[in-house]
This record gives C-alpha cells, structure tokens and sequence, in this order.
C-alpha cells in the first residue's frame, strides 16, 4: 500500500478518471450522435430487428421474397374476391364437389358444359320432358312400353288394311247335300294366334237363289253361320272366317 502511495499523483489520477468517461460515456454519446445511414446490415446482430422495432406499413411488397407469404401466415379469411386475379382459380385449385349448386348462378350450366350422357334418368324431375322436348321422330317402337297405344290415342281413320297384318280365310268342312227344306249350321275357326276379324256362310250348288243365310255371327274366336236350303235341289252349305295372323 505504502509504494502504490508513493506513485499515486495528482496527474496520474486525473488521468485514469479522463480514460474512464472516454471509454464508459463515449459509447452513449456515439448512439446518440450516429450519422444518417451509417448503421448497415454489418452493424445488425443476427434477430436485432425485433416486431416491436419495425414501424406500422414499414414492409412493402419490394422487401417481401418471393414465397415467403405461406398459408400459414395468411388469417383465416384473409384473401378476398377482390384480392384473386381474374383467372387465377382454375380446375386444380378446386377441390372435388367444391362447386354447389348455390355457388353456381341461374342459366349457368350451358349445354356446352354437360358431358355426353351426363344427364340420365335420375337426374330428370318427374313430369319434365314435355313434348316441345322430344325431337320429330325420337319416338320408336322400342321406346313404346307394352299396351302403351291406347284406342283414345289413335285418331280416327288412322289404321289402315295394310297395319293390321296379313289375313288368311279358315273354311269349315262343308255340310254336303243339304236337301229342299233343310237348315244347316257350320262353323269355322281361327287356329293358334290369329285373330278372328269376320266370317260369314256360304251356298253352293246349281242354283242358290232361293238358299238363305238366316244367321252370320262370331263365337269367341270362330264364326258361326246357320242357312235354310229353299231351293229343290240340295245344295252344300260351308261357313267361313277371316283371321288376323
């Protein structure tokens, strides 16, 4: 102590208190008295910049990298219609079953936007295909449903000879020599699927004007005809029908 006396003066004090605020208040002083734009990154220790330290509005789009604005830094409802550039949502962005019918505005589907087939049965409201919808002709025999034409749906006149198919006459064996004064009942039947559409009765013989057919008529699918011979000499008697095949 009594050397460290010895060699402590007025001037090497006054000297070490000069070296203390040089180098303890100069720093406070330099902060203070820093010349425009003299900080530069260099100067910046790694995350110096905090949020609290950046000014409101202070990032612009030039100091945003490309990329750096991710999904998860976006709020939740955040991008606007306003803010997606036309075009910009296209088939990819969209998720499956994305687009509902009240996302899509009236008379938005054109025809040009339906698949080939892609409106079937299902898809038709009951009692919605009116006949301003069926094209001339669409109609065929297949898209008929079995007894679908009704009498009330054909118009007068309409069916001809030639519609109803081919016809063929069935004859019943005829009732031999019937003698003067005598009557006779024959008949004659349609065989299989024909269709009875007429008959009648028939005489024959040398002379048949005084033969008479006294009844003509149908009997479920055969045709049923009665004569009385008047005539002086026997004659033969053969009912006939006209079947539909």
């Amino acid at each position: 102590m009594k050397q460290i006396r010895q060699r402590l003066t007025y001037a090497n004090v006054m000297s070490s208190i000069a070296v203390f605020f040089v180098l303890g208040g100069a720093t406070a002083f330099a902060a203070q008295q820093l010349g425009k734009n003299s900080v530069g990154a260099n100067q910046l220790k790694k995350n110096a910049v905090t949020a609290a330290k950046i000014k409101n509005n202070a990032v612009n789009t030039a100091k945003i990298a490309d990329g750096a604005v991710i999904t998860a830094k976006l709020a939740d409802g955040s991008v606007i219609t306003g803010k997606i550039t036309d075009g910009a949502v296209t088939t990819g962005k969209l998720a499956d079953r994305a687009v509902t019918t009240g996302k899509l505005a009236e008379a938005a589907v054109t025809t040009g936007k339906l698949g080939d087939a892609a409106v079937n049965s299902g898809k038709l409201a009951d009692l919605s295909v009116n006949s301003n919808k069926i094209t001339a002709g669409a109609v065929n025999t297949g898209k008929l449903a079995d007894g679908a034409v009704a009498s009330a749906k054909i118009q007068d006149g309409q069916v001809l000879a030639t519609d109803l198919g081919e016809t063929v006459i069935r004859m019943s064996a005829p009732d031999v020599a019937v003698p003067n004064g005598g009557s006779s009942q024959v008949t004659a039947s349609c065989v299989g699927t024909e269709k009875l559409l007429s008959g009648g009765g028939l005489w024959s013989g040398s002379n048949t004007l005084d033969a008479q057919l006294r009844a003509s008529f149908p009997a479920g699918n055969t045709w049923v005809a009665q004569g009385r011979n008047n005539q002086a000499t026997a004659l033969d008697f053969t009912a006939y029908a006209v079947c539909l095949k």
